[in-house]
């Protein structure tokens, strides 16, 4: 157990190595608006956890402890990146029938022309 952590702590500095050989404003700089914001809530939320880990593994009730506030707050900032990047979606617009014929109906009423229309109507459908 403890040479699979080993490894996979390798593993993860193999992976942050191109993050870690400069400052992390100089990585962002050519990022567009969205991926920054991903980057630095994402590095916010590692630092956050490991420090969270940490005091568990100390015996610290981290629950209590501000960094748990902190980690609740980075995730309101994912929750906010994903409304972001959901919100240039189009969602498929439907027509509600009864609705639309509700708005024409009150639109009209007091039309005295359009009520007569209406009632010669209503009476033909009901005969």
């Amino acid at each position: 157990m403890l040479e699979d952590l080993s490894g996979n702590i390798d593993d993860l500095e193999d992976s942050l190595a191109p993050l870690l050989k400069q400052a992390l404003s100089a990585t962002t700089s050519t990022l567009p608006l969205l991926d920054k914001a991903k980057l630095y809530v994402l590095t916010t939320y590692a630092i956050d956890s490991i420090l969270f880990n940490y005091l568990r593994l100390n015996g610290a009730d981290a629950k209590k402890h501000p960094v748990f506030t902190e980690i609740t707050r980075v995730k309101q900032y994912f929750e906010k990146i994903k409304l972001a990047e959901t919100a240039g979606v189009r969602r498929d617009v439907t027509l509600d029938k009864g609705a639309a014929g509700r708005f024409v109906k009150h639109g009209l009423a007091g039309n005295e022309k359009w009520d007569r229309e209406r009632a010669a109507q209503q009476a033909r459908e009901k005969a």
